[in-house]
């Protein structure tokens, strides 16, 4: 589960190949000058913090791991603010947790810094751990050479939130099943309700963020980066999506949340200023606690030449430097296992990464969550083998083409000389 809004648009995690490197290297030194360190008796679990609802829930799932191996002590350590950064020190020291979380958009940084346990061995001694039973696209998100460094502990894909009463006054009767019902339906929905000459209700608001548009890339047969390492976001491919994803907002029947007077699609969704968002769950707790009157619905991405999303995925992971990797990999077994997924996910705050635990919970029949869950079948998840600099730089090339409507495959070309440097080899 991703833990704030500004984290799910801003990837704010500071892995740049020379930070990390010096990183390692300094605070191992300072370590080693300040005597051992003493880990105590019990495994040590760590986590960003996101909603008090969240970190009870993890609470709760941790407890009822005590119930179940008495014999293991466990102590949760939610780490307030500048998670990442607080983990590296700690990787660094040789202090980090037993067991802590890590998104998968960084985690080909983590894995080329060798700091994570390998868990084949372990998961070749648990034949009840069932790697089989994880959604394919989740199985080796956290793996390299075969290797498995981590397992998911759940998913967020996107899907489109539509407003029902919207859609019916409009005369639209289902969501929008491909680019051109989207765009069409957006134009319909577009709309001066008071007639004082100003668009006040808009068929979409959007992100104009990477993230946000590598669905449409999918759909459309492109790709950022390729299997073999090589860019891919110059081709055709790539370029007609994002021309078609920022044609949106230039032929006016999209909006940006500040041309609303938001601060995120999901906001300007509740106030109705837009008829249709694309979103992930996080959504849907913000939306019945702030705007419960709203009538929404949920649909699929509308399908390209294909249809695909992007869900965005956290792991379990194990580093090298634990000193109670047995019980450890007891704790992350039950927790990625098919019991403790079943309680974290319980309230559909995220998806279970596990197949037979979203049989488990009835997502597949609930109204909502089974957009979520069924999305798996088509979903696929963004990593890039780049330090964090590219994002950061890709989105400079979304703010050109968005706000000084710079010409989508001039842009991408301009970012693919500017990130090369930033390749991790």
């Amino acid at each position: 589960m991703l833990d704030s809004q500004s984290e799910r648009y801003k990837v704010s995690v500071k892995l740049t190949l020379y930070m990390m490197r010096n990183f390692f290297i300094l605070t191992a030194l300072i370590f080693t000058s300040c005597g051992s360190y003493d880990p105590g008796d019990a495994v040590r679990l760590s986590s960003w913090v996101s909603s008090p609802i969240e970190t009870q829930l993890m609470r709760s799932t941790v407890d009822s791991f005590r119930t179940a191996h008495p014999d293991i002590e466990v102590k949760y350590e939610p780490i307030p603010g500048s998670y990442s950064e607080k983990i590296q020190l700690m990787l660094g020291t040789s202090t980090a947790p037993d067991l802590f979380y890590l998104k998968d958009m960084v985690a080909p940084s983590y894995l080329r810094y060798d700091v994570l346990e390998p868990l084949n061995e372990y998961v070749e001694g648990s034949p009840e751990f069932d790697t089989e039973d994880f959604f394919p696209f989740l199985r080796n998100a956290f793996s390299k050479d075969s290797i498995y460094y981590g397992f998911s502990k759940d998913y967020n894909p996107y899907v489109l939130f539509y407003n029902a009463d919207m859609f019916a006054k409009a005369g639209i009767t289902e969501p929008p099943q491909n680019w051109a019902e989207l765009k069409s339906a957006a134009a319909r929905l577009t709309i001066d309700t008071d007639g004082d000459g100003k668009i006040d209700q808009y068929g979409l608001v959007i992100e104009p963020v990477i993230e946000m548009l590598i669905p449409f890339v999918y759909q459309n047969g492109g790709t950022f980066q390729d299997d073999e390492g090589r860019l891919r976001f110059t081709e055709p491919e790539f370029v007609e999506a994002l021309d078609y994803y920022s044609g949106l907002h230039r032929s006016g029947v999209a909006a940006l949340p500040s041309e609303v007077g938001s601060g995120w699609n999901g906001d300007a969704f509740g106030r109705e200023y837009c008829a249709m968002i694309i979103a992930g769950g996080w959504a849907l707790p913000f939306l019945d606690e702030t705007h419960p009157d709203v009538n929404y619905e949920l649909a699929f991405m509308p399908a390209g030449k294909v249809r695909a999303t992007v869900a965005f995925t956290t792991a379990y992971v194990m580093p090298k430097s634990s000193q109670k990797k047995k019980e450890s990999w007891q704790l992350l077994s039950y927790l990625a296992g098919k019991k403790g997924m079943a309680e974290w996910t319980s309230l559909g705050l995220a998806m279970p990464a596990r197949r037979s635990v979203a049989e488990k919970n009835g997502f597949y029949d609930h109204p909502r969550f089974k957009w979520f869950v069924n999305s798996a079948e088509f979903a696929r998840l963004f990593q890039v083998t780049y330090v964090e600099r590219w994002y950061d730089e890709a989105q400079a090339t979304m703010q050109e083409v968005f706000f000084l409507k710079e010409d989508p495959a001039v842009a991408l070309n301009k970012l693919k000389t500017r990130i090369e440097k930033f390749r991790l080899n």
